[in-house]
């Protein structure tokens, strides 16, 4: 499947405007500030229900138009037309203001189930470095990322997370003879079952992307690992950790306290990993390696081909790496923004939009 047109209406930047793009190679050319990115954002969301900059729904509609958003992507699979459609509408009352989401697809409302991995995509962004030297805050999201087009996932990691936010509630409470630890039991419940969900899936990625690493024809790629540290969630681990937690207020075991290392084999030293040992390169030769371990896994897992959004990253790779991304790139429907002219070297035939 492929993106034909993208229409927006007072979504970010964008009151009112189309882009036509081609099955191969589309490139967006403007200066900084020229809204570039919010176009790659728009079909990122078309296809998630959620922003790779991990903005608020209330950022994505329009200052101008305080009331709705609307992005349509037109998409032709095999000699099949398809109409995708996000509508965000803003509902405001004396206590808060809420934003809803409904999906569309030719037309037909479909609830979030329905519509969710329809089609795909996959976001090259220069901030990808942090995954390797950020926070593990960081590479979690990266993880509920690859499982955003899984409906099965982001029901249990929501689920997740609203029993934890009410069980750490709870737990504050007991310190404060407000509450009983008994009342803690359905969220316990809660807890433990959507953990075990959140980690077979992280686990089942985790180890494809090892797996594709290690099998890669790159000497440099197949060096790479991962290494991964779950932190998991049972009755018995909530139990064992009962005083420690209401002694501090939260929960200390569960999906949301994982983390992962990139590492590579070639370093001469017991602890391999690229945060400490990597040059700025190597780091970014990982990131980048994650990203193609992506979209094997989503092809793989959804048997289509996902559309690959690349932001402005030519200007942060080498040579060889631009060859190793361009290469990539001929193979899927590739929408890619730059400021510059750089990257018609690597795709003379590029279809452009200028901005």
């Amino acid at each position: 499947m492929y993106l034909t047109k993208l229409v927006l209406n007072n979504f970010r930047s964008y009151p009112s405007s189309i882009f036509q793009f081609t099955p191969n190679i589309n490139l967006i050319i403007g200066n900084n500030g020229v809204g570039k990115t919010n176009i790659l954002e728009a079909i990122y969301f078309l296809a998630s229900g959620k922003s790779f900059r991990s903005a608020p729904l209330s950022n994505l509609i329009n200052w101008n138009s305080p009331q709705s958003a609307t992005v349509e992507g037109y998409s032709l699979k095999g000699n099949e037309n398809y109409l995708f459609e996000i509508q965000l509408i803003k509902k405001s009352s004396l206590c808060k203001t809420t934003i809803s989401r409904n999906y569309l697809i030719n037309r037909v409302k479909k609830s979030r189930k329905k519509y969710l991995s329809q089609f795909n995509s996959v976001i090259f962004e220069p901030d990808d470095i942090r995954l390797v030297t950020g926070s593990p805050s960081r590479r979690r999201s990266f993880l509920d990322q690859v499982f955003s087009i899984n409906w099965h996932y982001c029901s249990a990691l929501s689920q997740f997370n609203r029993a934890l936010k009410h069980r750490n509630e709870l737990l504050d409470q007991i310190r404060n003879g407000q509450s009983q630890p008994a009342e803690l039991y359905y969220w316990n419940q809660s807890l433990a079952k959507n953990d075990v969900i959140v980690h077979n899936h992280r686990n089942l990625f985790i180890k494809f992307v090892n797996h594709f690493f290690s099998s890669h024809s790159s000497s440099e790629i197949n060096k790479l690992f991962l290494t991964y540290y779950p932190s998991y969630l049972t009755p018995q681990i909530m139990e064992k950790n009962f005083q420690q937690e209401v002694s501090r207020g939260h929960t200390l075991a569960g999906c949301h306290r994982d983390d992962y290392t990139f590492s590579n084999r070639s370093f001469c030293t017991s602890n391999k990993e690229l945060e400490l040992w990597g040059s700025r390169g190597q780091q970014r030769l990982a990131v980048l390696a994650l990203r193609l371990a992506q979209i094997d896994f989503i092809e793989s897992e959804f048997k289509d081909k996902p559309i690959l959004l690349l932001d402005d990253i030519f200007s942060e790779l080498d040579t060889t790496h631009r060859r190793l991304v361009g290469q990539i790139c001929h193979t899927y429907q590739t929408i890619l923004t730059s400021s510059e002219d750089e990257p018609l070297k690597y795709f003379e035939q590029a279809h452009q939009i200028r901005l």
